[in-house]
């Protein structure tokens, strides 16, 4: 996802058989990692959901069932830290969590999004992956966390958006799926899916993964009006961005299916968002902030709707 704070609501998962909520039975899971309406409902059947009305709530909005994963990413954070009351506050939510997985409401949780890469420290993340491992172990939960790729290099040169050295992150072993946001923004390049996103979790996610833990693929599926080169010539515009999205849709869907080590795949973003950093040199938060969603996208929102058709089996 971008670097900036949100509520999220729906996933587009692949997930391997699993005892959790019956996902034994209903083995792939699809959405959007930004939200659920009437236009992606009906190839959408995992939600995200910040509460847990909002879990239930979604169900309305497609004639198969949807389950969710519930966020507790302020449960345990506040800032780069744990919050000083986080296990109460854990205490009160767990009780929760176990009555809503308990009816099929929920089949687990998400820790939160690019916790490294924001100024938490690896041993905060563990603590909270930790806390909510004990409390529902392997195989009654599913346990999400996505960062961002700012891991992928020597560790002696591994550095938090606070310019803090990270050499320990690691992925918690506490968790059930793991992700990291690679995003496009160059231009149409065949094979782009394999030379880089593909080539990052080879490299860096793949071999720090348990045998119990998968891999999630976050595609970037927006467009932008302001992706150009300081001197205003433009790297691709929108209708570039939509080629390009609709292009890497197909190829991410491609590596899913025969990568057993690929748990899911969860496309950002559907709805847009005019506070998010569309342009690769465009510097973040500065003249030009505009990230147009899928929604506005002909190409890719084509493509997602066919991929999504073929997991679900319409």
């Amino acid at each position: 996802m971008r670097r900036m704070s949100r509520s999220l609501t729906c996933v587009l998962l692949v997930v391997g058989t699993t005892t959790v909520g019956g996902l034994d039975t209903q083995p792939l899971y699809l959405g959007w990692y930004d939200g659920l309406n009437a236009d992606t409902a009906p190839t959408c059947n995992l939600n995200l959901a910040s509460t847990p009305s909002k879990a239930v709530a979604v169900r309305g909005l497609a004639s198969h069932k949807i389950d969710a994963l519930l966020s507790v990413r302020d449960t345990f954070f506040s800032g780069p830290g744990l919050r000083p009351d986080w296990e109460s506050q854990w205490a009160s939510i767990q009780e929760v969590g176990k009555e809503l997985i308990a009816n099929g409401t929920i089949i687990g949780f998400n820790l939160g999004d690019e916790l490294g890469w924001n100024c938490i420290s690896p041993a905060n993340i563990t603590a909270a992956a930790n806390a909510v491992r004990a409390d529902f172990p392997r195989g009654t939960a599913i346990i999400w966390y996505n960062e961002a790729g700012f891991f992928g290099r020597p560790r002696s040169e591994i550095k938090n958006s606070c310019q803090e050295p990270v050499p320990d992150y690691t992925i918690p072993s506490a968790v059930d799926w793991f992700s990291a946001d690679i995003y496009h923004m160059s231009g149409p390049v065949t094979g782009w899916v394999n030379m880089y996103p593909r080539k990052f979790y080879e490299t860096y996610i793949f071999p720090n993964l348990t045998a119990t833990q998968k891999a999630l693929l976050v595609p970037g599926s927006f467009g932008s009006n302001v992706n150009h080169y300081p001197n205003g010539t433009y790297v691709c515009d929108n209708h570039c961005y939509d080629v390009m999205c609709a292009q890497d849709a197909n190829d991410f869907y491609a590596w899913a299916k025969a990568d057993s080590r690929v748990a899911a795949i969860a496309p950002w973003n559907w709805e847009g968002c005019p506070g998010c950093n569309g342009s690769r040199w465009t510097p973040p938060h500065t003249c030009c902030m505009d990230e147009i969603g899928t929604v506005d996208q002909p190409l890719a929102r084509a493509a997602w709707a066919q991929i999504g058709k073929s997991i679900i089996g319409l």
